[in-house]
């Protein structure tokens, strides 16, 4: 996982320099309690700062407009009580100088304001990225005192420093590290051979700049085992150390930083393929990675806890209504008393509690309860009147459980659409259709749908990922000529396949894969055997008063894949 070292940050300080002085500050939000965004202007050019001191993501950088997205950034209507203070104290006004005191995790912005007399005054910015102790601070630089931080430290959290209005702002306490640069050779075999910690431990927490991580890979890089105990290496890998750190300190601003393709690590020496040409664009691009990550499986989290509880519900509605649905035969049992006792009526006196009579259906003895005060047909009218009842009972449990059966479906197709998510859009699509969301008519914008494309064949192949681009699918992209396929009875993606004339046809082996890629986007795509319907898309309709992306058809033909 990267983190915002010294070096790292010094990097970005010295990249971006030039821009921060004299940028004037047009516009702050804060879209959370750890995140801030400052709009700066300068030399012609717009850019957005991105401030996070989430223990988990501490960075800062500028944004792009993809990067944005990625991270869900959303600004509350009502700004919090730190958002207040520095539009106050911060908008409009011009930064004069950027400082990073040396070997520290912090970026001060020095700007200049006006207080309530006119007199200009300097105020200071410091964001201060030192993991779980992450903060923005917002002082006066002629008495050090605080006006406000993102969040107050009291005694109770830190005996060392405390940060809240009105307390004098103070550095972090000083760390007993070494500048490695000013260190000579016997001082650094010195430090090594009295530690009984590991070498990469050592390091880092011996000499300033040095993390562990980067400590690690320097270690690789000469061949020495970054977990030997220090104090057991032999003099000839201390000396390698020495003559590698001195190396890589002398030319920090030369390295090129770059990242693992799966984004979990990141190297200062050229060890992974994925480099950036500038530190920004390596710190934006890992951390809306990541962000975006996290931010997908708590939401994943969420609809998937919210479906799995809507199931349950419909299962039991769907068994209470098969216990119904189980009592036709007694319903027709009544009719059939009914029926005997009419046909039967000469034979039978008022007074009589009961009877046996022959089915002269099964030629089986049926006993049948009377009531005494009753005649034969008033008998034979309430079994009738039993079944009746029964019958319109079964008529609606019928009815029903197929709209339970059809909710069923829906909460599974939902089910297998956030599993298939890769980006959080496409998740907020689903969640927006899961949990409707009171959004005035006059605040809803219509968000550009992106459909998954392919190509097979030379025909566009286009899969809908979620109900919502199933749809769109259907209304807005596919031609009546063009062909419609989907996994038989089984939770799946939606696929259209255009045709550019309706004389187009599809050969059998086109056919066949694009049926096995409508088994890959459902939920039998492990399985063997799978049947996938396909037809025309004129023959497809979602019916009225439906689920979205629910829809009925007609002339399929049925394939059956591997």
């Amino acid at each position: 996982m990267l983190h915002i070292d010294s070096l790292l940050l010094e990097a970005f300080y010295k990249e971006n320099k030039n821009f921060f002085e004299n940028a004037r500050v047009q516009k702050i939000q804060q879209p959370t309690r750890r995140e801030v965004v400052l709009q700066l202007r300068n030399n012609g050019e717009t850019k957005k700062l991105y401030i996070n001191i989430n223990p988990d993501f501490y960075h800062m950088c500028f944004l792009t407009q993809n990067s944005e997205e990625r991270r869900n950034i959303e600004i509350p209507k009502q700004p919090p009580m730190f958002c207040m203070l520095l539009r106050k104290h911060m908008e409009g006004s011009r930064i004069l100088k950027i400082n990073k005191p040396e070997h520290e995790r912090i970026i001060e912005l020095i700007f200049e304001n006006y207080n309530e007399l006119g007199d200009r005054i300097e105020e200071c910015l410091s964001i201060e990225l030192m993991g779980k102790h992450s903060n923005i601070v917002l002082y006066n630089t002629d008495n050090n005192i605080i006006l406000g931080c993102a969040h107050n430290i009291g005694a109770e959290k830190s005996k060392e420093r405390e940060l809240a209005g009105g307390l004098p702002y103070i550095y972090p306490p000083k760390q007993n590290k070494k500048n490695l640069l000013k260190t000579t050779y016997a001082s650094f075999e010195k430090t090594v051979k009295k530690s009984n910690e590991s070498i990469k431990k050592t390091l880092s927490s011996s000499f300033h700049c040095l993390s562990q991580y980067l400590s690690q890979e320097i270690c690789e890089s000469v061949n020495v085992n970054p977990e030997e105990i220090s104090c057991e290496l032999v003099t000839e890998n201390i000396q390698k150390l020495f003559v590698a750190l001195h190396e890589f300190m002398d030319n920090t601003e030369k390295n090129k930083y770059s990242v693992s393709d799966d984004y979990q690590t990141y190297s200062c020496l050229k060890k992974f393929e994925h480099t950036y040409p500038t530190v920004n664009e390596l710190i934006d691009d890992y951390f809306s990675y990541n962000i975006e990550k996290r931010l997908i499986l708590e939401l994943k989290s969420k609809l998937k806890e919210k479906t799995n509880k809507e199931l349950k519900k419909l299962k039991t509605t769907l068994d209470n209504q098969n216990k119904l649905l189980a009592k036709k035969e007694k319903t027709d049992l009544y009719r059939k008393k009914g029926e005997l006792l009419t046909a039967n009526s000469y034979k039978i006196k008022t007074g009589e509690n009961s009877i046996i009579l022959q089915d002269f259906e099964t030629g089986q003895n049926i006993e049948i309860d009377l009531d005494e005060t009753k005649n034969v047909i008033e008998n034979a009218q309430r079994y009738f009147s039993l079944y009746n009842k029964g019958k319109k009972a079964y008529s609606v449990a019928l009815e029903m459980s197929e709209n339970t059966k059809s909710e069923i479906n829906y909460y599974n197709q939902l089910l297998y659409d956030i599993e298939i998510c890769s980006s959080y859009s496409d998740l907020k699509e689903i969640s927006q259709e899961l949990i409707p969301q009171d959004i005035p008519q006059k605040l809803k914008k219509e968000k550009k749908i992106n459909i998954t494309q392919t190509e097979i064949d030379g025909f566009s192949i286009y899969i809908g990922r979620n109900n919502k681009q199933n749809d769109y699918l259907y209304s807005k992209i596919s031609s009546p000529d063009d062909i419609w396929f989907h996994v038989l009875n089984t939770p799946g993606s939606h696929i259209i396949v255009k045709k550019q004339n309706q004389t187009q046809n599809l050969s059998d082996d086109t056919i066949l894969k694009i049926a096995r890629l409508a088994k890959e986007y459902s939920t039998a795509k492990n399985s063997t055997k799978i049947p996938v319907v396909y037809t025309l898309r004129k023959y497809i309709k979602r019916p009225n008063n439906t689920k979205s992306g629910f829809v009925v058809y007609k002339n399929e033909t049925e394939i059956v894949t591997d």
